[in-house]
């Protein structure tokens, strides 16, 4: 590989898909004009994992271990071992490790953080020992969901910040998005293609028209996307683990509940964690053994040892694993096991086709009307799901020459070039507003603001709201502001309510020291700024003499 030519100001950028399941990382070659996906560890897909153990120099400090060797580890430290951290993010739980006799609680961006600084530094080793640049990456793209919450990309933010690359040069990207780029630079057509994003704990949809310009680089344009950020390839994994675990059931009677740690029924807090990850881990290599055979064996044994030897060894066929609906909590939160519950393999494929449907609907489009499907993340790669497109499209998914799992990381990399050398020429993405968004008034109306599909300027978009709030009572010194997202906007309702399906409350504040006037008398005028990342912010500004303002920062608004 050739030297990178850097804007040494800037510094370096690192392109990072950050995954619930396995993480990757790119760098954009100035030389040559391509990416290149940096192996961690020997290995161009890194678990998104992480174990503590006690430091061998210090007990009273932590040591980590990262990746495959933290997955691994987890069969015997399941309680020093995080997975999953980005199903966390955007959630105000905390995670409680224990290492030997002590407890530790980290908020799930310390977590991410940790992960993030990992590869940062491996691929800070990369690029000085392997390419011979000196320095190190300072800034970075992150690929987060299309879906993802405002509260999600600011605890994304900061993990990248405790990581140690710099507050301003984080960017966030959509990940169907960087797809698209992987894509489009390598078939430079005009077309309209769905990206079809399924990874481990989300799934997204994105139709994206691309057009090739004059100087035959793709312009691509989102004309619509849809996402689930709790329906990933992590949920299909739970309905094999349901499956192996209804017959532990049966074996036992239905006496041990692996997953009640404090039931006195014999087995131990460790043997049960212990047990609980190694079904977890050998649920993952059924599944992915059945992509290529009609039928697989599981065998655990031994599975626990106490209060008794309990071996299990079953024969699983891909029809029983597609069909099979699932009636076990598995440790879910009780709203997830909710939206799970006696959902089967196919009915979770479906629940991604449902997806597609909106997509088409909000783009004006009928599946015909689509040139290509693009398939990304690692779940993508089932052959089932393969199978379901076919029959909606009647065409094949498109054969990428890279995989499914790195052609995201591979389109953050891209952005990283876009940002550090924006004259050069190269794909260019339209970023647009995904859903509608405005404020609850009067009766409980939404009343919409920023439309959906918007184009996205760099330095953000800038809307003030038509009409003016005014007082609904006499006298009063406040008003509430309270933002909201229409994910699920209709053409045909002349009026939406906030309280119907698909609306979803993003934030709220007060407008406080509102001079007291008859109702009615008093004006507040509210401007909506979104920035290229889809993140919000939203001013709101009585209009009188003595008027009062206040801006919120609706990713601010969780402490």
């Amino acid at each position: 590989m050739g030297t990178l030519g850097l804007d040494v100001e800037r510094g370096l950028f690192l392109g990072i898909d950050f995954g619930t399941t396995n993480s990757v990382v790119s760098v954009y070659d100035f030389k040559e004009g391509d990416v290149h996906t940096i192996p961690v560890d020997g290995s161009n897909v890194f678990p998104t994992a992480i174990q503590f153990e006690t430091d061998p120099e210090d007990p009273d400090k932590l040591s980590r271990i990262f990746g495959i060797q933290a997955k691994e580890a987890a069969i015997i430290y399941p309680e020093s071992t995080v997975l999953s951290i980005k199903r966390l993010l955007g959630t105000d739980q905390k995670l409680k490790i224990q290492v030997e006799d002590k407890e530790y609680e980290f908020e799930p961006e310390q977590i991410a953080g940790e992960i993030l600084g990992y590869l940062k530094q491996k691929a800070d080793e990369y690029v000085q020992e392997e390419l011979g640049i000196a320095g190190e990456f300072s800034g970075c793209v992150i690929t987060v969901p299309a879906n993802s919450t405002d509260k999600q990309k600011k605890m994304t933010k900061e993990a990248a910040k405790l990581a140690g690359f710099d507050e301003e040069n984080i960017y966030l990207r959509l990940e169907p998005a960087a797809a698209a780029i992987s894509y489009a630079v390598n078939e430079r057509k005009d077309k309209k293609v769905l990206v079809y994003d399924f990874g481990g704990g989300t799934f997204d949809a994105c139709i994206l028209n691309i057009q090739i310009d004059e100087e035959n680089e793709p312009n691509i344009s989102i004309l619509s996307t849809y996402g689930d950020n709790h329906l990933g390839g992590n949920d299909i994994d739970k309905v094999m683990m349901d499956l192996i675990y209804e017959e532990f059931k049966q074996m036992t009677n239905g006496d041990i509940d692996l997953f009640d740690l404090n039931v006195d029924d014999g087995v131990s807090k460790r043997q049960k964690k212990t047990a609980l990850v190694r079904l977890q881990q050998m649920a993952t290599q059924a599944k992915e053994r059945l992509s290529t055979a009609k039928s697989t064996k599981v065998v655990l044994a031994p599975f626990l040892q106490e209060p008794k030897m309990i071996n299990l060894n079953m024969e699983i066929s891909k029809e029983a694993f597609l069909h099979h609906k699932r009636v076990n909590q598995l440790g879910d939160r009780p709203e997830l096991f909710e939206k799970m519950e006696g959902k089967s393999v196919e009915d979770l494929i479906d629940g991604t086709l449902q997806i597609v449907d909106e997509c088409l609907a909000a783009a004006g489009l009928q599946p015909q009307e689509i040139d290509e499907i693009f398939l990304v993340g690692g779940s993508s790669s089932i052959p089932r799901i393969q199978e379901k497109i076919k029959e909606k499209f009647g065409k094949e998914p498109f054969k990428s020459k890279m995989s499914p799992a790195l052609s995201i990381s591979r389109g953050a990399a891209y952005y990283c070039n876009m940002i550090m050398m924006p004259t050069v020429r190269g794909p260019v993405v339209h970023e647009k507003t995904i859903h509608p968004l405005g404020l609850e008034i009067a009766g409980r109306r939404f009343m919409e603001i920023v439309k959906e599909g918007l184009d996205i300027p760099k330095e953000g978009l800038i809307i003030e709201a038509e009409q003016l709030l005014t007082t609904n009572f006499d006298y009063v010194t406040s008003m509430a502001i309270v933002v909201y997202e229409n994910t699920r906007p209709s053409s045909k309702a002349e009026t939406t309510f906030v309280y119907q399906e698909g609306m979803k409350r993003l934030a709220g504040t007060s407008l406080r020291g509102i001079p007291a006037a008859a109702r009615g008398e008093e004006k507040v005028k509210v401007i909506f700024h979104v920035s290229q990342d889809n993140m919000l912010k939203v001013m709101a500004k009585s209009m009188s003499t003595d008027g009062v303002e206040t801006e919120l920062s609706v990713d601010e608004l969780y402490e």
